[in-house]
């Protein structure tokens, strides 16, 4: 398998453009949008193009076109045929580009559509705003992520190999073979954050069908006694990050991502919760290498809208594929530590909600058991939608189709408004017997419980589920008294 850097050449909206590139922030912002919570920029429809001439070589192999990031709402077309359609904005995706002139001038077309706003509570960004790669892939040979590596055990240090096509792996010169196998390693590295050890092993398929795949030997353990990396209890000590960068706008560059995860290390921060979408690659590479760990999220909303045209319109027939694409693509990654299913939904109040958070549990679980699931759990807001009080409903709020909403209103708006007066008490809110009833089915289908601002029910669980695993998944970062106490 080839890899070849694919950022040059193209145009936005015919003006010429090196990717990662954010066509959000090119736009005027002012007053008269009424979007809050993208900045005051307006959206619109970006059309990105590139024309290429595919090599004589490219015979008879699989070229696929890696989308590491499009905000939203993306089709793709090759010489003017469509090939493939990808709402979320924060999932990569693989295109096959059938159709190639090998030998010959292609053109590849990307439209990206953001024009229909609110459909954010942040700055999101527009157009292909993470990189783009081409792959060049034998017909029935390695694929990018199809090579899955796993720490079996760490004394001795043993790592599982998976592969759908056979496969030959090296690791600090010891090679085994086949779709699934494990290897030992022989005084072993191991990775966490105080010594982020990593490896490359050398995957060879067929005759010269070859990639490398970096890999950290880490084991994870919970249960009520706490969390474990590598037999050793390890406190967490996060901050939630959000995908944009600044003053740059939403483009993700691998300095940009280096830099803040840098920062943060050096000031004490061993932990990351991705706020509240899948990470950059190029934040979770940085994150491998300083010894971060790493909460990775999937979605802000479920299939009840935060905002008139968010994820909600798109969750019930994407969530499996883009819920699969963040785990599949993080399998490698020993500073992912966590999964997290979503954050402040209100859904699990009813039934519907709480299967719908088991099925994810469980999807996570199939691609990949090694890893905890959790999710951003707010019990105050579950409790309010069970009353018909849900916090981010504008409007009318319904599963697809278009929606009304309140003309300027931001989602965040209410709840931000509701915790600065209700301050800290907001930790008590989920405290009474009657909201652990009503919230207990959906958070017992989580590996660890994730609360926002829930502080208050961190005593009461000693009693009430001895059992259950818990941390903060958000919180108030004052600290009382000079004891230093939370």
């Amino acid at each position: 398998m080839k890899t070849v850097f694919f950022n040059t050449g193209w145009t936005c909206n015919g003006v010429p453009v090196r990717l990662p590139h954010d066509a959000q922030i090119t736009e005027t912002r002012g007053p008269e949008t009424s979007n809050g919570g993208h900045a005051y920029f307006p959206g619109g429809i970006y059309t990105y193009e590139k024309t290429f001439t595919a090599p004589t070589e490219w015979e008879g192999k699989a070229v696929l076109a890696e989308f590491e990031g499009v905000y939203k709402n993306a089709t793709v077309s090759l010489n003017g045929k469509e090939l493939a359609f990808h709402p979320y904005g924060y999932t990569g995706f693989f295109v096959e580009l059938t159709g190639l002139k090998i030998g010959g001038e292609n053109t590849l077309r990307v439209v990206a559509d953001n024009s229909k706003l609110p459909n954010s509570r942040w700055y999101s960004g527009s157009g292909i705003y993470r990189p783009v790669w081409l792959h060049v892939c034998e017909k029935d040979g390695l694929r990018p992520e199809s090579v899955k590596i796993s720490t079996v055990s760490i004394a001795p240090a043993v790592i599982r190999v998976q592969s759908p096509v056979p496969v030959t792996a090296e690791v600090s010169g010891v090679t085994g073979h086949g779709t699934d196998f494990e290897l030992t390693i022989p005084d072993a590295k191991l990775w966490n954050a105080e010594e982020p050890n990593l490896y490359t092993a050398k995957v060879t398929a067929g005759e010269g069908d070859t990639m490398e795949v970096t890999f950290g030997i880490r084991q994870i353990t919970w249960s009520s006694r706490g969390l474990f990396i590598n037999g050793r209890e390890t406190l967490l000590r996060g901050g939630c990050v959000h995908h944009d960068n600044g003053i740059l706008g939403a483009a993700t560059y691998d300095e940009s991502e280096d830099r803040r995860v840098r920062i943060m290390k050096e000031n004490g921060f061993n932990a990351i919760r991705s706020s509240h979408n899948p990470a950059s690659k190029a934040l979770l590479r940085a994150c491998d290498k300083y010894g971060m760990y790493v909460m990775d999220e999937t979605f802000d909303m479920w299939y009840n809208r935060k905002n008139t045209y968010d994820y909600g319109c798109d969750f019930d027939e994407w969530w499996e594929r883009d819920t699969a694409a963040m785990v599949e693509r993080d399998f490698n990654h020993p500073s992912v530590i966590l999964y997290s299913i979503g954050n402040e939904v209100a859904e699990p109040f009813e039934e519907k909600g709480i299967q719908t958070g088991r099925r994810m549990v469980e999807l996570c679980h199939s691609i990949d058991p090694t890893r905890p699931v959790t999710c951003g759990t707010n019990l105050m807001i579950i409790a309010r939608a069970a009353k018909g009080q849900g916090i981010y409903q504008y409007g009318e709020q319904k599963t697809g189709g278009d929606v009304k909403q309140k003309e300027g209103g931001n989602a965040s708006l209410a709840f931000n408004i509701m915790a600065s007066f209700m301050g800290t008490s907001m930790n008590k809110a989920g405290n009474s017997p009657k909201i652990d009833a009503l919230t207990t089915p959906f958070v017992d289908s989580l590996d660890i419980a994730g609360y926002n601002y829930g502080s208050g029910r961190y005593p009461l669980e000693a009693k009430a589920h001895p059992d259950r695993v818990l941390f903060g998944s958000e919180t108030f970062p004052r600290i009382y008294g000079k004891t230093g106490r939370w």
